[in-house]
């Protein structure tokens, strides 16, 4: 099952000491920020790449957190332990190739999530090897990081390929429809609403540790996002289990 991981929680876990506290507070917060700032870049480049200035103009293709930052996605991350950055915008009547341009954009941000998850896998399975032949504080801290990095970002990927508005998914599918059909009308007037009530109950569920089967968000991501995490890190602990 799927766990939210909230920043409130974190700092107040009795299980651990303040100084575990703090540490894994900071580096959650890092990986959090890192992968959902380097997914709105992504669209922002892509955008770019295809005829768009608008996400540079307003100063966006940028690796600065702040940039990006949405107020009630931030209040999210830190209570509930799932948040949102602020969109990158996209004018996609600049696109050289309108269509070709929308399809793109609409992947990009899954598509760099899963690549950096694939890759921080592999960090966390190559540092976990490392502290446990050095027992180096510093490599305990990489390997938490990049384990937090990976996580996140193939949630991320899963979570954004879901067919609702505002997530790419849904332009996915609208960039792939030749028309505007029934399925697009109907899940760009009620698709967030739908979507923040799966994100509740998933909440509810795990808060009252009931059944996963009564959650379908932690349903889907168990079969989607954890198999593919659980594949990588099997994958890179053969390669470095030599180590």
């Amino acid at each position: 099952m799927v766990q939210y991981l909230s920043m409130i929680n974190i700092l107040f876990n009795s299980q651990l000491d303040i100084f575990s506290r703090i540490l894994l507070f900071v580096v959650v917060a890092i990986a959090l920020l890192f992968s959902i700032t380097l997914h709105e870049i992504s669209h922002g480049l892509v955008a770019h790449w295809n005829g768009d200035d608008t996400a540079k103009v307003n100063g966006r293709l940028s690796l600065n957190p702040l940039k990006h930052f949405d107020p009630l996605g931030a209040i999210m991350m830190l209570f509930v332990g799932f948040g949102y950055a602020k969109p990158v915008p996209v004018n996609p009547y600049n696109f050289k190739n309108y269509r070709k341009g929308c399809i793109l954009v609409s992947i990009a941000g899954v598509t760099t999530n899963i690549i950096i998850s694939f890759v921080s896998s592999a960090l966390y399975v190559l540092m976990d090897a490392l502290y446990v032949k050095s027992g180096a504080i510093g490599l305990l801290v990489l390997s938490l990081f990049f384990y937090y990095l990976s996580w996140f970002n193939i949630v991320l990927c899963f979570f954004n390929i879901l067919p609702f508005f505002p997530l790419d998914g849904f332009n996915l599918i609208k960039a792939l429809c030749k028309r505007e059909n029934g399925f697009i009308r109907f899940m760009r007037n009620y698709g967030q609403y739908i979507l923040i009530a799966f994100v509740i109950i998933s909440l509810i569920v795990g808060r009252l540790n009931a059944p996963v089967f009564l959650s379908p968000l932690d349903l889907y991501f168990d079969y989607t996002a954890g198999y593919v995490h659980t594949g990588f890190l099997k994958l890179w602990s053969l390669i470095f289990g030599g180590i």
